[in-house]
């Protein structure tokens, strides 16, 4: 089965079909990306591939007080950070790389979802030729200093 029709089966089973018709929907017009349509995650990808001097990019899919759902892309790394306001669940939709969490680092690639307890100090290290993708979900939603950056002690 296609990786990304599986991650995407398992969020709509864990109740990501239920907030998406709850959740107001904030991502590219519904023409474009298909609010539910998985054959349309690679055509939301590729209209919105990060510029050649950007290096994280994200796109925000739909939102609601219990969760928040957003498209992130990253072409090297993220710095070092938590979120103080949520969980969150990364599903590796694309590349391979390094999760840092804590201070522990460890193999990631496509098709692997990661849980990360708000808090957490972690960052993803792209280690791929392109650009990573993973769909991202924030539960609760963020409020607006929910990702504070991180010292490398």
């Amino acid at each position: 089965m296609n990786p990304m029709k599986f991650l995407f089966s398992i969020f709509l089973i864990a109740g990501g079909f239920q907030a998406a018709h709850a959740a107001e929907w904030i991502g590219p017009d519904e023409k474009v990306a298909g609010k539910y349509n998985v054959k349309q995650l690679e055509q939301l990808l590729e209209l919105n591939k990060p510029a050649l001097n950007e290096n994280i990019k994200v796109v925000p899919l739909s939102r609601n007080a219990r969760a928040s759902n957003v498209l992130v892309q990253v072409r090297d790394r993220e710095p070092l950070h938590r979120h103080i306001d949520s969980d969150i669940t990364v599903f590796l939709l694309r590349g391979e790389g390094e999760m840092r969490l804590g201070k522990e680092t460890r193999p990631v690639r496509a098709g692997d979802v990661i849980h990360i307890e708000r808090g957490a100090i972690h960052a993803y290290i792209n280690r791929g030729p392109e650009p990573a993708a993973a769909l991202v979900v924030y539960s609760p939603a963020p409020g607006p200093k929910d990702r504070v950056l991180a010292e490398d002690k």
